[in-house]
């Protein structure tokens, strides 16, 4: 039960904790005080309360439940996790009929001529891996524009008004970053691939103010519900600009209360904005920062767009396609480093990896923050070496759950004789690679929790047998601190947060169960009890959200 005064409190005390620090001098504790946000002293209650409990304004016991570091998520769209929120959510979707006949449903429920959007279809979830057909759409939604998001969010599901509000009819030519899937009549079929979007999602009616603000402020909750205390995330393409983006989430965060704390990556193509507008913006704080530059050198395994050194096992000939040339990719790299960003490069096939790390090397870096790559989901041993030879100048930004999702179809894509490069954690952290952890969210479940599970056990939740190469498992607290120390790491945090010790942030998640003691399972049980940012009770399950600072 929490103990406090009236009115605002500067010094508080947690006590009751089963607590892990993440600090090697200190492992455990069972109590702490917080005082302006900021840990001030961890040890043991009894003694905390003899030295400083005549300072302590307030008291929460947490009653035996276990403390760790906030968790934090190096990777994820907050804005997609709110604006999946608010649309017709396919995740659970098994068999292309189910998926048109919530379609229907929702359609339905819409005014004619009503944009119809949807997203986390897999079709490698199906019962017969098939999509839809265009004409199919068609009629399941009604004469509605359609746009469905895969869950990689690089392939979408469209129909015939959609093409047509777009004003691209049914045989566009394919950009040099996307592709539409055709026909036989060479029509598009209804499956488009990557940039080639672009021009249908500019023809949906864009959103109002405040629901654009009000699907942030969902994906931010969601987050904290999760024990999330901050997050590295990619939203600026969302709201069509830095200065949209980074104005909605002050506001949130400084006006409106929602204490997560927002490491903001910005889209290549908006650096030069971000660069003229922050002048006249809220300025960056412990809160509210500016992120490295993001780019794309490929897509994903799951629609066959991630670039390959070798051909699709499952479709010979093919090997994905690029973003960007080699030679392209490394100017972009150095026109974010010369305008003082970090560079975050999305790269998924080994091809795609190779010609990243090449960016990179020729690169001089930004701002003081590592590059990162995002993903390398397929590595070689020629690719993790070079990798070491970048030192600290790199991060690796992995998201565990990619094995629960992409290895029961990834042996048909790429055989056998590739697997064991395939979400090779501990082969990159055995380089002493610097890695970090993320969800992607909400390409994958954004509860850091199941990330943890999928990088320890590399099997699907409650799923019987073996994991996939368990030669690549981590052990439990080296994925804690892929959510904890090591997110940190990607933005320089690390002194101040993703551990619990006097001066870091008093940045805590809190667990009913012992996720580092207890049996795997565990992982799955665990219930957020709180979650605490900048002192403030940000989330709490018995639903007294209350300021101690």
């Amino acid at each position: 039960m929490l103990e406090r005064p009236r009115g605002e409190t500067a010094v508080w005390m947690l006590v009751g904790a089963n607590g892990y620090t993440l600090n090697p001098r200190q492992p455990r504790f069972d109590a702490l005080i917080v005082e302006d946000g900021v840990i001030t002293a961890v040890g043991q209650c009894q003694e905390l309360r003899l030295q400083l409990g005549a300072r302590v304004d307030a008291v929460l016991d947490v009653e035996g439940a276990t403390v760790l570091p906030g968790f934090v998520d190096s990777h994820l769209h907050v804005s997609a996790v709110g604006e999946q929120a608010m649309q017709l959510d396919l995740t659970g979707v098994q068999s292309k009929c189910e998926l048109l006949q919530q379609v229907r449903e929702r359609a339905s429920a819409l005014p004619p001529g009503a944009w119809l959007l949807g997203a986390g279809w897999d079709e490698n979830r199906f019962d017969k891996a098939c999509w839809p057909s265009r004409q199919e759409l068609d009629e399941a939604a009604g004469g509605r524009p359609l746009v469905l998001t895969r869950v990689c969010h690089h392939a979408y599901l469209v129909n015939t008004q959609a093409l047509q509000e777009a004003g691209l009819g049914l045989m566009p030519p394919d950009p040099k970053d996307g592709r539409f899937v055709r026909d036989e009549r060479g029509e598009v079929a209804g499956l488009v691939h990557d940039n080639a979007i672009f021009p249908i999602l500019r023809a949906i009616p864009p959103r109002s103010r405040a629901e654009e603000k009000q699907m942030l402020r969902l994906g931010m909750e969601a987050a904290l519900v999760n024990g999330i205390t901050a997050v590295h995330t990619d939203d600026t393409r969302t709201f069509g600009g830095f200065a949209a983006t980074w104005t909605l989430y002050h506001e949130l965060i400084h006006q409106d209360g929602v204490a997560l704390r927002v490491h903001e990556l910005v889209d290549s193509s908006f650096l030069e904005e971000c660069r003229n507008s922050l002048a006249d913006l809220p300025k960056p704080d412990e809160w509210l920062e500016v992120g490295a530059a993001k780019l794309f050198s490929d897509g994903a395994l799951g629609g066959r767009t991630a670039w390959l050194a070798e051909d699709y096992t499952d479709a010979p000939g093919w090997r994905g396609m690029p973003v960007y040339s080699p030679e392209e990719l490394t100017a972009r790299v150095r026109a974010a480093h010369e305008l003082g960003f970090a560079a975050a490069v999305h790269a998924i096939g080994d091809a795609a990896l190779d010609m990243t790390l090449t960016a990179l090397e020729q690169g001089r870096g930004g701002a003081g923050l590592p590059d990162r790559i995002v993903h390398a989901e397929l590595v070689r041993p020629d690719l993790v070496r070079r990798m070491q030879a970048l030192g600290d100048r790199i991060i690796v930004d992995i998201q565990p759950r990619f094995t629960v999702s992409d290895f029961p179809w990834v042996k048909e894509r790429l055989g056998p004789a590739r697997l064991n490069g395939v979400c090779a954690w501990r082969t990159l952290a055995e380089a002493g690679i610097g890695l970090c952890g993320g969800s992607d969210a909400p390409v994958e479940p954004i509860n850091p929790l199941l990330g943890i599970h999928a990088a320890v056990t590399r099997r699907p939740p409650h799923a019987q047998g073996p994991g996939f190469t368990l030669s690549q498992v981590l052990d439990r607290e080296t994925a804690i601190r892929l959510f904890t120390r090591g997110a940190c790491r990607a933005n320089r945090r690390e002194a101040v947060k993703g551990v619990i010790r006097p001066g870091a942030w008093a940045d805590l998640t809190v667990l009913s169960r012992d996720v580092l003691a207890e049996a795997e399972d565990a992982l799955l049980e665990a219930r957020v009890l709180w979650t605490v940012v900048g002192g403030c009770v940000a989330y709490a399950h018995n639903g007294r959200m209350e300021r101690l600072r």
